[in-house]
């Protein structure tokens, strides 16, 4: 799920690897092929509070300081199981800062088409649809008042005392005609990989590497990093903590971000 911040078009970074919604692996970026099971539900709650730093630019390209600009989002999510290797989700998020609203609502399937969840290798497909906000909304810096897809291609490997996931994304970034500022590219691509080490019973503790396009224009690419820790309060319930940071790559405008999270999972 994308978000547009006109203020310094601020684009959190773990929005844009994976959306939001229905992401059964938090707070890792890169998702897992777990699915609910026939009849199964998981609720999510996040909070994410991101900041993004922009260098200032004289007309000689010389820099000569920089500004930052912040957000604070609550995404949310409800994932149900349809059958064993099947998940129906919808997502929501709401920003929390100035300007405040609703994001785009992203709705969507995971399907593993391959495997076993729950040992060894096993591959899923995730095709999603965000439904446009208002163009209002759009022009306040929330979200595309046009309607995007996403698909992300998900690979993990489960073993006792480790997993290994895979993720290859694609998500539209199209804003409608109205747009104020069409400076974004439509068109977002990442890769990640995310080693995820079981520490015990209760906790798990991994980090997240990928590489994703960069929105704007002063790159071609931004390098995205994670650290995750996951503590299981019971056997349904599950809180996460996490860190995260974006950086262009060889960019004429130098930027970076970083955002904190946390949140929980329920499943019942």
């Amino acid at each position: 799920m994308l978000y547009r911040q006109t203020a310094g078009r601020l684009l959190v970074a773990a929005s844009l690897i994976t959306p939001w919604s229905a992401h059964a692996f938090f707070p890792f970026l890169t998702d897992d092929t777990g699915t609910q099971g026939t009849g199964g539900n998981q609720v999510e709650i996040v909070f994410e509070h991101a900041k993004e730093h922009e260098a200032l630019l004289e007309l000689d390209d010389r820099v000569i300081g920089s500004q930052a600009s912040s957000i604070n989002l609550v995404p949310a999510s409800w994932t149900y199981g349809v059958t064993e290797d099947l998940d129906l989700f919808v997502g929501v998020a709401r920003q929390i800062s100035r300007p405040h609203g609703w994001l785009n609502t992203e709705v969507g399937l995971k399907w593993v088409f391959w495997g076993d969840q729950s040992q060894g290798w096993s591959a899923a497909i995730k095709p999603a649809v965000l439904a446009p906000v208002t163009t209002a909304m759009q022009d306040r810096g929330l979200g595309n008042a046009r309607t995007n897809g996403a698909i992300t291609l998900i690979g993990s490997y489960m073993a006792p005392s480790y997993e290994l996931h895979l993720n290859v994304n694609y998500t539209g970034n199209a804003a409608s005609k109205a747009a104020s500022d069409d400076s974004e590219k439509q068109h977002i691509w990442s890769v990640s990989v995310a080693p995820v080490y079981v520490l015990n019973d209760h906790w798990k503790a991994g980090f997240d590497l990928g590489l994703q396009t960069n929105p704007a224009d002063t790159s071609r690419l931004q390098a995205v990093a994670s650290l995750g820790l996951q503590y299981a309060a019971s056997e349904n319930l599950q809180l996460g903590f996490g860190v995260l940071g974006t950086s262009a790559i060889n960019a004429s405008q130098k930027s970076w971000s970083y955002a904190l999270t946390t949140g929980l999972t329920y499943q019942f």
